[in-house]
């Protein structure tokens, strides 16, 4: 069955509206790196007094990148159920739950009303016929305010009846996008969109509860609210955020640095700390044991072959690396030739080596002490290569 008209314009819609979103917080995080910069550049000029106000931007791009991403979590799980939440709001269900949510507005509005009418009544003596003063506007809208957060007596009879409206995550996620609409750091086209769509299948009672989240059985998650909370941040974080750009471009702000660590790290436990007083380079610590000659008498050629006899057991345990190791060989390697079918094992031979036979030594040329051929024996050998054919 192909999905209804209205399932596909609200399927369009998120589809347009979750790219829209990553694209604002790759924007948005961009846009963060480059204050950073600006304030480590400022921090290296010691303008801490600008930096101070100027992290706040940084803190609030941070906040709204969060929130954005937790708005396409939702939208997402809007997408991915997009056939059953239609489903169920066409149904019966959607109707119960639009009545449902009819029902407590207006006792959310009664209780407001009640509560208006016995905050009103003692300000009727002040010669004001409507019964309120207009001095007391403001403690009467406090006291409104106050009465309409209170938790409702059939708020809990309506819980008890039914869990949820029409699904337990699919309330979570309409909730969230009522409640971040008129909070949101960007504003949306498509997301003014998704928001009447899903005023559409839950109705524009329970849409009024969402904005102020005052639905009984579904509230806004925690996180969403600091992040949509207009407030200035706290001194802790904007020195923690501070740090944290000074380190990342390595600019030298040592305000309170090392305080901050100690607190963090605390003090070192009691078995780590060195106890060495009066000169005592701890006793109890373990020392290398040193070879004593055993005749002092013998002076120090029996030291020094002593050492070197050591050193060529140690060369032999682990070879030297570097310049130290190709004093025993020579630093020319050769690849042996190939395999062929008339030679299958091949070898270099070397001049002057066993292979060789001894080289010129046993053929009786003339070599000096060093082991390299006179010019005699050069001369014989070249007239040799000529005559052969």
């Amino acid at each position: 069955m192909p999905p209804s008209a209205q399932t596909t314009r609200l399927v369009s819609t998120l589809r347009l509206l979750i790219p829209r979103l990553r694209l604002l917080q790759k924007k948005d995080t961009a846009s963060s790196v480059v204050q950073r910069r600006e304030l480590s550049q400022l921090l290296s000029e010691n303008r801490e007094a600008s930096a101070r106000i100027r992290v706040e931007n940084v803190i609030a791009t941070d906040i709204a990148v969060e929130v954005m991403e937790m708005v396409e979590l939702y939208c997402e799980l809007l997408l991915a159920r997009a056939n059953v939440l239609d489903q169920l709001a066409f149904g019966e269900k959607g109707t119960r739950a639009r009545l449902r949510a009819k029902e407590l507005l207006k006792k959310q509005t009664l209780a407001q009303s009640g509560e208006k009418a016995s905050t009103t009544a003692a300000p009727e003596s002040s010669g004001s016929r409507f019964g309120f003063s207009w001095l007391g506007g403001s403690q009467k809208k406090e006291a409104s305010t106050v009465a309409a957060t209170s938790p409702l007596e059939g708020a809990g009879e309506l819980s008890e009846e039914e869990n949820a409206y029409m699904d337990t995550a699919l309330d979570e996620a309409a909730v969230a996008v009522f409640y971040a609409w008129h909070r949101f750091p960007h504003e949306l086209r498509e997301l003014t969109m998704l928001r009447t769509m899903l005023g559409e299948r839950y109705g524009k009672e329970f849409m009024t509860l969402a904005q102020d989240n005052k639905v009984d059985t579904v509230k806004v998650p925690d996180r969403l609210l600091k992040g949509l909370r207009v407030r200035p941040p706290t001194q802790e974080l904007v020195e923690s955020y501070l740090r944290e750009i000074a380190k990342a471009y390595g600019v030298d702000w040592p305000d309170g640095e090392d305080l901050d660590i100690q607190e963090e790290l605390g003090d070192a436990p009691p078995e780590f700390v060195d106890d060495t007083q009066d000169g005592d380079q701890g006793g109890d610590l373990p020392q290398t044991p040193r070879k004593q000659n055993a005749d002092p008498a013998s002076g120090p050629n029996l030291s020094e072959a002593r050492r070197a006899s050591e050193t060529s057991e140690l060369n032999k345990a682990t070879p030297p690396r570097g310049p130290a190791a190709l004093q025993g060989r020579s630093p020319v390697s050769v690849a042996p030739p190939a395999p062929r079918t008339d030679n299958p094992n091949p070898r270099v031979k070397v001049p002057g080596s066993e292979e060789d036979g001894g080289g010129a030594a046993k053929k009786g040329g003339k070599t000096n002490n060093s082991g390299i051929p006179e010019l005699d024996e050069l001369t014989r050998r070249f007239a040799d290569l000529k005559r052969k054919p």
